[in-house]
């Protein structure tokens, strides 16, 4: 957790970074809040909008990472659709999340024993996420990726395969 001069040094150089990305090349700043970082639970996710621009900073949502730290993310798209620039779509498998809760396993660890898995696989019901992104009209980027690491080189690309077929349903 940051402290106030350091959360206020974040939120500085967050609005410094998007002035330079949209006057210099014409671009939005889409801040990634991810898991183990200081923006990575739903009331930082809030706090940071909250801090920021609305018409300079928006947000990278990362599905996978958002649920993984307790986050709903159909229910968090409807509130902040508009701040939502970019998605990350990956799942969780909620076997292991409760392990590492258990056992306290580092983010690092948990990606290792396959925390995060096909869309179609996990906790998250996609059914729900994609009505909610119909309901606010969304058209922002859509990246569909799955943590893992280590990895065999042969692994992705099947996975990358049936994920695009269980989104195209």
């Amino acid at each position: 957790m940051l402290d106030q001069d350091a959360w206020r040094r974040l939120i500085d150089t967050t609005h410094k970074v998007a002035q330079t990305v949209r006057d210099r090349f014409g671009l939005r700043l889409a801040f990634h809040a991810g898991a183990e970082t200081h923006v990575e639970y739903e009331e930082q996710i809030e706090q940071l909008l909250a801090d920021t621009d609305p018409n300079l900073v928006f947000l990278c949502l990362d599905i996978g990472h958002h649920a993984y730290r307790g986050g709903d993310p159909a229910a968090f798209i409807r509130e902040h659709h508009e701040r939502i620039c970019h998605l990350h779509i990956k799942n969780i498998d909620a076997g292991v999340r409760k392990r590492v809760e258990d056992e306290k396993i580092p983010f690092a660890g948990a990606v290792g024993l396959g925390m995060f898995c096909e869309p179609e696989q996990g906790m998250i019901d996609y059914h729900i996420v994609l009505a909610a992104l119909k309901e606010v009209d969304y058209n922002g980027f859509v990246i569909v990726e799955q943590d893992m690491y280590p990895v065999a080189v042969d692994r992705p690309l099947p996975i990358a395969k049936r994920s695009r077929a269980y989104l195209r349903e």
